[in-house]
């Protein structure tokens, strides 16, 4: 009899150690919140590289035990503004198991939302493009982009450096309408004025494109139509200032194409002294070393890209991660610095994507 009491003792007394590790295991997993990180979805270019490199990132935190004791790191990839925003909105319906966001915004039609997460206190970084409000600047952990007004003032200098002149021509072509361009297009101005140029010169010289979205497919409609217009003008020596590799093709593609009159390229050819891009496309990078399949290196014009490394969503989510451990002295303006690549230092720099050289 005492024999069988001892043993139900026993195991009643196990079953209840099971239960309270359980427990405890259990109390230990609600409480690891989510680190959200939010990309707009693409499978190419510099969008695609952005959330290839973000997932790099978040599948490197979710294998830390450090990481995994406090946070779970997932990636948002949206197909449109719309999505990104119904995204944030599942987010915040359960604040108190997110831990916070990790955010590269569609457009600049995601400012409310951004005051949403800004009112809800959940912390966030933004990355690449900068929404600013009054809601959102006194709340946001960090801003972490490269510098977009390097971009514009390094090729500014580069172009001067080249013999840019106040009787030449510019065509800028710009990205899209968000503070992205807006600063690339500053910094190129702002280096033109440190030259000694007015507004009234720089505004002569310098004309911009429509919005390109970024596409190479719409950056070189956009070349041609400019091209077959009059504001061609072959009389004047003529620079492309592109803010993308992908643009920077796209005229490539064009001017090694048959699409432009034979005539006018002639004349346009001997006048162009400039292109610039920036991002680090494989293809550009090919294009530099000269190991293009179908575009030589341009021999009578200048060519460079600025670099701006989609790797830099892997720094943002970082910043978040050392921000939510308690992390001080983090920059709020995280601006990472930009260089410019041409055939002479091509092979000190990483390219992102995948392009099979010659």
């Amino acid at each position: 009899m005492k024999k069988g009491r001892l043993i139900a003792t026993l195991l009643t007394a196990a079953l209840t150690a099971t239960s309270i590790l359980g427990f405890a295991g259990c109390s230990q997993k609600s409480s690891v919140k989510e680190i959200a990180v939010m990309v707009p979805s693409a499978d190419h270019g510099w969008t695609g590289a952005v959330l290839t490199y973000a997932q790099e990132k978040v599948n490197k935190l979710n294998e830390d035990q450090a990481v995994k004791e406090k946070f779970s790191v997932k990636v948002y990839s949206a197909k449109d503004v719309e999505d990104q925003i119904q995204q944030v909105d599942d987010l915040l319906t359960n604040t108190g198991k997110l831990a916070g966001i990790v955010i590269l915004p569609y457009d600049n039609g995601l400012q409310s939302t951004l005051e949403k997460i800004a009112t809800a206190k959940v912390p966030f970084v933004q990355f690449d493009r900068v929404i600013s409000s009054g809601i959102i600047d006194p709340q946001v952990v960090a801003n972490v982009k490269g510098d977009n007004e390097g971009i514009g003032y390094e090729t500014a200098k580069r172009f001067i450096k080249d013999g840019l002149g106040k009787d030449d021509y510019v065509y800028e072509m710009i990205g899209d309408n968000s503070s992205v361009p807006e600063l690339r297009s500053k910094g190129f101005r702002k280096y033109l004025t440190e030259q000694g140029w007015t507004e009234d010169e720089i505004n002569k010289v310098v004309v911009k494109s429509a919005a390109t979205g970024w596409s190479r497919d719409t950056g070189k409609e956009l070349f041609e139509s400019w091209f077959g217009s009059s504001q061609c003008d072959t009389s004047k020596k003529i620079w492309i200032y592109t803010h993308d590799d992908e643009i920077a093709m796209g005229v490539l593609e064009s001017i090694n194409g048959s699409a432009l009159d034979a005539g006018k390229k002639a004349e346009f050819m001997k006048q162009l002294k400039g292109l610039s891009a920036s991002s680090g496309l494989a293809e550009m990078y090919a294009v530099l070393k000269d190991k293009h399949k179908t575009i030589t290196r341009p021999a009578t014009f200048d060519i460079f890209s600025v670099t701006y490394d989609p790797a830099m969503i892997q720094e943002a989510v970082q910043v978040l991660v050392d921000s939510l451990n308690g992390g001080k002295n983090i920059d709020p303006n995280y601006i990472i610095p930009v260089h410019v690549v041409d055939s002479s230092n091509v092979g000190d720099y990483k390219a992102f994507g995948t392009y099979d050289e010659k």
